[in-house]
């Protein structure tokens, strides 16, 4: 009986200590923040020269990728989707390019780009367009009308707005170990929380 306590013991022990160690080894971009709250009813719609423009602060190092959900109802944007990612000199200095027959009705899509170094607390600014679709391609994406500590306005039909898309910014992680501990202090972080101990 006692045998059979430590297996089980051991077992869970696997399960919550080495099996997200080896996941958190093979992750390549660690997110920096969880997608902020957003009203479903507040859209914006992209097709042709109906682009959004937004400024965002980077909230770590090693910005590698932006990610936003995007709705492309009944799969009928299938052009070209463009995130141009430019620094406070409005210089360009990344680009990523999707196709919108890949993106599913509310897809929280990530658009990757080449890893920039020294990114912590710096100011950019990005463009979401899709200039080859028409009025029947449009796809949408959220927004929201309140700034945060990395979302601070955007641009949207030629008008200057607080606020801005819902994005989460992925980073590459400096080292294997520091992937590792951001797990485990989440997890912990979760099981010790007040909300989690509620019966």
């Amino acid at each position: 009986m006692k045998k059979m306590i430590w297996l089980t013991t051991l077992f869970v022990l696997s399960l919550v200590l080495i099996i997200p160690t080896v996941f958190a080894l093979m992750l390549d971009m660690v997110p920096a923040a969880d997608q902020p709250g957003y009203n479903s009813d507040k859209r914006l719609a992209l097709y042709g020269e109906r682009d959004v423009s937004q400024k965002f602060v980077s909230q770590q190092e090693n910005l590698l990728a932006i990610a936003t959900s995007i709705r492309n109802p009944n799969l009928k944007n299938k052009k070209e989707i463009t995130f141009n990612l430019y620094d406070k000199e409005k210089g360009l200095i990344r680009t990523a390019i999707l196709n919108g027959q890949n993106i599913e009705d509310g897809d929280f899509v990530k658009f990757v780009f080449p890893v920039i170094p020294d990114s912590l607390g710096k100011e950019y600014s990005f463009t979401l367009s899709t200039s080859l679709a028409g009025p029947e391609e449009t796809i949408e994406v959220f927004y929201i009308d309140i700034p945060t500590e990395s979302v601070l306005e955007f641009i949207y039909d030629e008008k200057t707005y607080p606020g801005g898309i819902p994005l989460v910014t992925f980073h590459k992680p400096n080292s294997r170990f520091e992937v590792v501990k951001e797990v485990y202090f989440s997890l912990f972080s979760r099981l010790l929380s007040p909300r989690s101990q509620r019966t």
